[in-house]
């Protein structure tokens, strides 16, 4: 139901508040957590887990949602357990969403963000991406440009459920996810407010084309239920012949979005965990 929504163009303004409102209020923020406002060229919120450490390192987190819905405020709690078990402050940043900025407005200001943390002064090799959703695909397509630009790249992504396709090609034949509430039809058509008038080929959109060539070390986390499960396989496969590196995390009986709501019981607590550690051993590789 929430894919046909998401679809309708006319209907977004009205979802947005009430999505950001109930994910906020259900998606739990570790005990002790400070927020600041983030004052960059793109605004969101810097998210401080107790014990994190600025000289450690800084987690970018690029919130997920289809480009359509979410934001800092949907995520904090996403970001206060990136922030808690990579021992890094989180800044989450606010995008533009779709339809009314169509690709590549999000990709500019992750760009964007990116640069200003490095003119802040912050060190390349302490900077680590995070992305859930259509985050992880900002992640990846961030990551690229990066490289084109002849910017130093992050020194790892830690992704959840990435957009890989935004056809959901492999996901509508993949008939080990069916039978759950996310549609890849329905999904499709929402993430095509987003695509607009690309070329839903460009290396840019379907990550499956991307140059993939020195991407920064990656973990890959979804659940056996995953909607985009193929497209991950895929994704991790061509990360690997490329000569990166790239580690898959799959977590039985999970489906996409279970990192919003962690839990000790099911794997989900478990893979944010992970994921932090991973980040903080990455840097430490890094600087050492």
């Amino acid at each position: 139901m929430l894919n046909v929504l998401l679809s309708q163009r006319w209907l977004l303004a009205g979802i947005r508040p009430a999505a950001d409102y109930a994910i906020a209020r259900s998606s739990p923020v570790v005990s002790g957590t400070r927020v600041q406002p983030g004052r960059g060229p793109v605004q969101g919120e810097w998210v401080w887990a107790a014990g994190a450490d600025e000289n450690a390192g800084v987690v970018l987190v690029l919130h997920g949602s289809g480009y359509l819905i979410c934001s800092s405020r949907t995520h904090r709690g996403f970001a206060s357990q990136t922030s808690k078990y990579s021992g890094m402050p989180a800044f989450v940043i606010d995008y533009r969403l779709a339809p009314e900025h169509p690709f590549p407005a999000a990709e500019d200001d992750a760009f964007a963000a990116y640069r200003w943390l490095l003119d802040q002064g912050h060190d390349p090799a302490k900077l680590v991406i995070a992305g859930d959703s259509a985050g992880g695909h900002l992640a990846v397509a961030l990551a690229v440009r990066l490289r084109a630009a002849g910017l130093p790249a992050p020194a790892a992504l830690a992704l959840f459920g990435p957009l890989i396709d935004p056809a959901y090609r492999a996901a509508i034949a993949d008939a080990r996810i069916r039978r759950q509430p996310l549609d890849p039809r329905a999904a499709a058509r929402a993430v095509a407010l987003y695509v607009g008038v690309g070329d839903p080929e460009d290396p840019r959109l379907c990550l499956l084309n991307a140059d993939l060539f020195r991407s920064p070390p990656t973990q890959l986390h979804y659940g056996a239920r995953e909607v985009m499960r193929a497209d991950a396989e895929a994704f991790a496969k061509l990360v690997r012949a490329a000569g990166g590196r790239c580690e898959e995390c799959m977590w039985p009986g999970l489906m996409h979005g279970y990192w919003l709501w962690p839990s000790r019981h099911d794997g989900s607590l478990a893979s944010l965990t992970a994921a932090g550690f991973f980040l903080r051993a990455v840097v430490a590789e890094a600087i050492s």
